[in-house]
């Protein structure tokens, strides 16, 4: 894994409303960190507008060979809702994210062209709206060392922007970390280095 499979992921939700020949379309964009993440977002919304014709859908959830993709039609014609959406979010290399487009049919049908084109609307125009930011895949350790190393392996995270998530102070101090998969391979020697051989590290 290197810092290639960094992301843009929104910040926060983000939405707006357009209409098409009557029809009126709501477009949302929510951060999506799983699967459970995107369906409770998408009940809420199923909720917020119940009386609406669909709730079509794509999201991305992760990167390289974690990457999750999921997308709805919710009844409209097959390949017109979910997949233009989501080749959008693919398009802008978005990721951790859900986009439903809500659809209030005004009673013109809109035809194949005219519904690929509005759906990819709602995830061109709420990605134009949302604040998105930069998201690089994490690596996790647990890192095992003696007291007297804590010190020197801080300092070795700071620089490498790292985070410590969990801390345990027995015999040993073992804590468990995440850092920028990108620098996953400075870890190690950096690791070795600041406790001069007397620790031991794993990826979880």
């Amino acid at each position: 894994m290197d810092s290639d499979l960094a992301y843009l992921t929104p910040v926060k939700k983000a939405g707006l409303q357009f209409t098409v020949q009557g029809s009126k379309f709501i477009a949302t964009l929510a951060p999506a960190a799983s699967e459970a993440a995107g369906s409770e977002i998408l009940n809420t919304i199923s909720a917020e507008f119940p009386d609406a014709t669909h709730h079509s859908y794509a999201f991305r959830i992760g990167t390289g060979s974690a990457l999750i993709e999921r997308s709805s039609d919710d009844g409209e014609p097959a390949g017109t809702a979910g997949a233009p959406m989501l080749q959008i979010l693919q398009g802008r290399n978005v990721s951790d994210a859900l986009v439903v487009g809500t659809r209030y049919f005004g009673g013109t049908k809109l035809g194949i062209g005219g519904l690929t084109r509005a759906y990819r609307e709602c995830a061109r125009l709420s990605l134009e709206k949302a604040v998105l930011k930069t998201k690089e895949p994490l690596d996790s350790f647990q890192l095992q060392l003696a007291y007297e190393d804590l010190g020197a392996v801080t300092r070795l995270l700071e620089s490498l922007e790292g985070e410590i998530i969990k801390a345990a102070y027995s015999e040993k101090v073992i804590l468990e970390v995440s850092i920028p998969a990108r620098s996953s391979e400075s870890l190690a020697r950096g690791f070795e280095s600041a406790c001069r051989g007397r620790g031991s590290f794993k990826k979880l």
